[in-house]
């Protein structure tokens, strides 16, 4: 499966120009991409190093070691644009069409296979970002979690080199990856060597592998045999006839590649029989310039969803400075309820953006002031929110949040 990947990023016939490998590793080597990316690097003979270990600190690690390839989750990659769209919303309108203009002037070139890095737009807006990065990375994966097609635009057109979106996970490592020539945004490209896919049905949320969507099963000798002392689990997981069910939906594009489109797992089904993926709209909400962090929330007793937001403090001074509120950190009563109701509408217009169905939107909403981390074991090594950890933790808030939208 390794093999696979190192084929479909061209890292197997690097040249004099690319030199030898180089990459940051900050994931643990219990995590499957961690350890994937440590092994495939080691084997090229390439360089690998290892972050500090504090996540304020990874940018800079990133600069000073200067690496070839980025292994990149989709939360850096999210945190990353927010920054250069939100520094470029100061600049006003002027701000926002060069940032339209830049994206679509790079995506053009690229598209015809020129991957230049000296253009008028690199003078503007990207070299500043490759050289936060050490100004060397020629080759940019993504994986562990999907990425949005806007945020993989910009990524491609900021790196101007080889992106690759890469979908895979611990049981199965790589199950697929883009190609040199796959210039779409937001897909996984096609299985790699040694990987058979395939979609079934999940009627429950009206996927059918005859409209070419459905749950992704894999079946190769990379698969793992099983949990260790969990045969129910494994049988679960795996079926008779060998393939791994992943609990991810997918659908075959029209260039018969893999998109990831939703989750079997990880959903809430609502009192009315919808059933929601959380992480989906998470990912849509997280657009907001009002939001640092959000967790969506739902149960079978309630018709409608709600969340917790961790606010954007830099967003949040500039907003109330035009609004004319005097905030030193903490929000005042008016202030609050006012805010409250102009982060929830934020979140409702980049809910429809991206398509979020009406029972999909969340309802109502409440601030929160601790952030997810590591430290406090809301967030796992690859930035994504525990789910059971941060329910159980914001058990008592969800409650006292269903029940003053209902008085």
């Amino acid at each position: 499966a390794i093999f696979g990947l190192l084929s479909s990023l061209n890292l197997l016939n690097l040249g004099k120009k690319e030199g030898i490998p180089r990459v940051l590793n900050y994931m643990p080597l219990a995590h499957m991409f961690g350890c994937g990316t440590v092994i495939a690097i080691s084997y090229l003979g390439g360089e690998v190093g290892f972050w500090q270990g504090k996540v304020e600190k990874l940018v800079d690690d990133f600069r000073d070691f200067r690496p070839t390839v980025l292994a990149m989750v989709p939360r850096l990659l999210n945190k990353l644009y927010d920054k250069v769209r939100l520094e470029l919303r100061k600049k006003g309108v002027i701000g926002r069409v060069l940032f339209q203009l830049a994206i679509r002037g790079k995506l053009a070139l690229i598209r015809r296979g020129n991957f230049s890095q000296n253009t008028i737009w690199d003078k503007i807006i990207f070299n500043k970002i490759r050289r936060s990065f050490g100004g060397k990375v020629n080759r940019v994966i993504s994986s562990s979690a999907p990425l949005s097609a806007e945020v993989c635009r910009f990524s491609r057109s900021a790196f101007s080199c080889l992106f690759m979106e890469c979908y895979g996970q611990t049981e199965c490592v790589v199950g697929c990856s883009q190609t040199l020539n796959d210039m779409e945004s937001g897909e996984t490209g096609i299985p790699t060597t040694m990987n058979y896919i395939k979609l079934v049905d999940v009627p429950e949320k009206e996927y059918y592998a005859k409209d070419r969507i459905g749950e992704i099963c894999l079946r190769s000798p990379a698969v793992f045999k099983g949990y260790l002392k969990d045969e129910a689990k494994t049988r679960e997981t795996i079926d008779e006839q060998g393939w791994l069910h992943t609990g991810d939906i997918g659908r075959w594009t029209a260039h018969n590649t893999m998109r990831i489109v939703d989750r079997k797992k990880n959903m809430y089904k609502l009192s009315q029989g919808e059933y929601v993926a959380p992480e989906k709209i998470e990912d849509a909400y997280s657009r907001s310039r009002f939001i640092s962090q959000v967790f969506v929330f739902g149960n079978s007793f309630e018709h409608y969803l709600v969340a917790i937001v961790l606010l954007n403090d830099e967003f949040i001074k500039q907003w109330a400075t035009n609004e004319g509120y005097d905030y030193q950190g903490s929000l005042s009563s008016e202030m609050g309820k006012k805010l409250k109701q102009v982060v929830l509408d934020d979140m409702t217009r980049e809910g429809k953006k991206r398509g979020l169905m009406s029972y999909e939107q969340v309802k109502t909403i409440e601030f929160i002031k601790e952030p997810f981390t590591m430290e406090n074991g809301l967030l796992t090594p690859t930035f994504k929110a525990r789910r059971y950890a941060v329910e159980k933790r914001y058990k008592d808030l969800f409650k006292k949040i269903y029940k003053s939208a209902q008085d």
